[in-house]
């Protein structure tokens, strides 16, 4: 199931990079097949492992694997999307650019891949030994990550925080006469960027924080979740490897501080200070690692050292909040007599 939520998560991005940046014209297209023969073997995998279990006697209900009964119904709406999309595109043409995040046929099969893809971690919640080392714990990692994945690919619009030199904006020195205007766009695009890398922030620190207030997890499974959350991502946007590189070093860092956290103060919902620590390091070690590393490949940023401290400072404390969340109810201590 892991390989065909890889199989179909990597048709889905392929698809998304020709709508936005090359021209559809057809719903039979190759990336069309690649994602949808993904979730035609989903269907194979899932079909043969019932048949398994009806032949030993259970029915038909039980016989899907633990964890799995929501991704039957993702495998639903990815047959169900996949039909109305056809229709849609019938009727209505084929999206470019941004009118592809919001079609409603492609925001049923966002949705459905999301179900689908997060089986094998609802699986390993249900586990009664639940899995200890890195490699038991691969697929559930690797399926939290393409569900988050899932996610930015329906608000990509707001991936990038576009603070490198080479995306710095017209001065307003230079071109006096267009001052004005050059002013509310620098407000206006101050503004989005800074609500980028809260967004990205909130989506890696609560995705981090559900993985470890359920799982011990074994050294270095949070480098391959924090990969895996932007791995197709920053290969469907970037404009050249070195951009590319950036997300995926900046990834590694902060997984890596994360697993370092994990080993040394096991941060979990009954440790709730280190619960919170996690929360705020994780993210904010992205952006820090991303600033850092934007200096020997891009020679810098253009934001002030205001915004980029105050930018990492943001990351932190929306992943604080998102702990907040998890911990709000929790409690270790014993109730009175």
């Amino acid at each position: 199931m892991t390989l065909a939520a890889v199989w179909t998560i990597s048709g889905l991005f392929i698809d998304g990079h020709h709508h936005l940046f090359e021209s559809v014209e057809s719903f039979f297209n190759p990336w069309h097949a690649l994602m949808y023969s993904g979730g035609v073997f989903a269907i194979a995998v899932l079909a043969w492992t019932i048949a398994k279990n009806r032949r030993a006697g259970y029915s038909f209900w039980y016989a899907v694997p633990e964890g799995y009964q929501q991704s039957m119904v993702g495998v639903a709406f990815i047959i169900i999307g996949g039909g109305a999309d056809l229709i849609w595109h019938a009727f209505f043409g084929f999206e470019h650019q941004l009118d592809l995040l919001v079609s409603p046929p492609h925001l049923v099969l966002l949705t459905a891949l999301f179900f689908l893809v997060t089986g094998p971690v609802r699986s390993a919640l249900a586990r009664p030994d639940r899995p200890a080392t890195l490699a038991a714990q691969l697929p559930m990692l690797i399926c939290a990550g393409l569900a988050a994945e899932t996610i930015l690919f329906m608000t990509q619009i707001a991936f990038y925080p576009e603070a490198l030199v080479r995306d710095r904006p017209l001065s307003q020195i230079t071109y006096r006469s267009d001052q004005f205007v050059l002013s509310a766009f620098l407000f206006y695009r101050q503004a989005l960027e800074i609500i980028i890398v809260i967004w990205q922030s909130v989506v890696l620190a609560a995705t981090v924080l559900y993985i470890a207030a359920r799982f011990r997890t074994a050294p270095g499974a949070l480098v391959v979740f924090c990969v895996a959350e932007k791995l197709w991502i920053a290969a469907d946007l970037s404009r050249d490897l070195k951009e590319f590189l950036l997300v995926i070093v900046a990834s590694i860092v902060a997984g890596a501080i994360g697993d370092l956290i994990v080993a040394r103060i096991r941060p979990n919902l009954e440790n709730a200070n280190a619960f919170r620590a996690l929360g705020f390091v994780v993210p904010a070690a992205y952006f820090c690692a991303y600033f850092l590393f934007a200096v020997p490949l891009f020679g810098g940023t253009w934001w002030s050292m205001t915004f980029v401290f105050g930018g990492i400072a943001e990351a932190g404390i929306a992943g604080l909040c998102i702990g907040q969340l998890f911990l709000a109810g929790f409690s270790t201590r014993a109730a009175p007599a």
